[in-house]
């Protein structure tokens, strides 16, 4: 394939798991796939401070109860978020990137800095590791000058460390509302358009990728009403990377109406960290292609 002029790739290798390199690689990709039972970590923190007499029980409640209240109350997902630049093109991404073999291209010359954005990637796979692709050195390399805030399900910011995690990443609430502040803002955007449908059509028995846009409009939309480009992605090899568990059909129905997926996944060892091998025994690499940018007529 030959790309547009100006194009550019960044390129990470993957450790050998006993080295130095490749096992920071290893505790990093576990960190970035573990963070949905961050809240177990947080009980077992206070837990142990209560354990060893830093707190008493009623104070190890209080500070529990006051933690919750805090969830309900303060709300950083629907105004300006968190600061997120270093977290989200740090070192820790890179490790998490070179865990996958990963290989980074921008088509075309440099995005203007000044310009406005939208960053639509896909496909959304059981977990989204396409996610990681949004920050690290690699995102400084070809997008220099660029930031971009993520618009993430509501319903993250409700659970214990998720809410944190998604927070440093530079999430904010992906509803209509919140993402129209931040365009007004002349903040640039990334979201996933195919969300949970694109989830479950994730098959990593098949050679065929399906995505879900037909449907997906808002994100369009929402471009061509504040005037961002858009910039479309594409994620290789993410279907492979972990395998899908499905729930019960009457309780993924369930939970659809509270805009939850009903799958569990597993991967490498039996955990949520993402295979390096498929099962015939040839190595995952992901490989992620974002495109030209779209210029779309402002409404």
């Amino acid at each position: 394939m030959v790309l547009p002029t100006g194009s550019e790739d960044v390129k990470y290798e993957r450790h050998p798991l006993l080295s130095p390199e490749g096992f920071l690689q290893l505790l990093a990709a576990l960190f970035f796939s573990a963070y949905f039972f961050f809240w177990a970590g947080q009980l077992w923190f206070i837990y142990t401070l209560v354990r060893l007499g830093v707190l008493t029980q009623a104070r190890g409640l209080l500070v529990s109860l006051m933690y919750i209240a805090s969830i309900i109350v303060w709300k950083p997902q629907n105004r300006r978020g968190w600061p997120f630049e270093w977290f989200l093109y740090s070192p820790f991404v890179d490790l998490v990137l070179g865990y996958y073999s990963a290989t980074c291209v921008r088509e075309g010359p440099p995005l203007d800095p000044k310009g406005k954005y939208l960053f639509a990637m896909s496909p959304h796979g059981i977990f989204g590791v396409c996610r990681a692709f949004s920050g690290g050195s690699q995102w400084r390399t070809l997008f220099p000058g660029i930031t971009a805030r993520w618009g993430s399900f509501g319903g993250a910011f409700f659970i214990p460390g998720v809410r944190e995690f998604s927070l440093c990443c530079g999430c904010i609430d992906a509803s209509r509302p919140v993402l129209e502040k931040a365009a007004k803002r002349g903040e640039n955007l990334t979201l996933i358009p195919g969300g949970i449908k694109e989830m479950l059509l994730t098959d990593g028995s098949s050679t065929t990728t399906k995505l879900v846009l037909q449907d997906r409009k808002g994100f369009v939309k929402l471009a061509v009403k504040y005037g961002l480009q858009l910039v479309p992605g594409f994620c290789f090899g993410e279907k492979w990377v972990h395998d899908i568990v499905l729930l019960p059909s009457w309780l993924r129905t369930i939970l659809y109406r509270f805009r939850l997926a009903g799958t569990l996944l597993r991967g490498r060892w039996w955990t949520f960290l993402g295979k390096v091998e498929r099962i015939d025994g040839s190595p995952i690499a992901l490989g992620y292609v974002r495109g030209q940018p779209i210029p779309v007529r402002q409404a």
